[in-house]
This record gives structure tokens, C-alpha cells and sequence, in this order.
């Protein structure tokens, strides 16, 4: 004779699964707008936001673009 199985009841998460952990700390970028800032493809452009890690960078010609700022450096004038 085969028994059949009883259902288990659901366990609620354990009170120490429930504790959220501290918020990560926000990323701050070393550049700030208006920096004037160097691309290898793009050449030289001016950061005129900034969302995090992304820049957005006005290059010559009306070109614009959202690059990661590991992706670029400080341009000396």
C-alpha cells in the first residue's frame, strides 16, 4: 500500500532573510560638467551631463555622445 505524502506548509522567510542591507554608496564620477574630456575614436569633447558612470559628451560637429568615463580622460588645455 503506497501512503500519500501530506503537504507541508509554506515557512515564512527567517526574520534575518528579511533585513534589507544598507544602500550602496553612490558612484561619483571624476568628471564634472564642463570638463573637457578625450576620446580615442571620438577625439576631443565637453561633458555637458552626467548620470553615474555615463557621460554625455558634445564632440565636434554636433556630435553627441554617452560614453563610460573609464572610457575617457582629463584633456589638458
Amino acid at each position: 500500500m503506497i501512503e500519500a505524502k501530506k503537504p507541508t506548509k509554506a515557512r515564512a522567510p527567517r526574520a534575518s532573510a528579511l533585513k534589507s542591507s544598507p544602500p550602496a554608496p553612490a558612484y561619483a564620477s571624476k568628471y564634472a560638467v564642463g570638463d573637457h574630456i578625450s576620446h580615442a575614436m571620438f577625439g576631443d569633447g565637453t561633458v555637458t551631463a552626467i548620470d553615474a558612470n555615463k557621460l554625455t559628451i558634445d564632440f565636434p560637429e554636433s556630435v553627441t555622445k554617452q560614453i563610460i568615463d573609464g572610457y575617457v580622460k582629463h584633456r589638458h588645455l
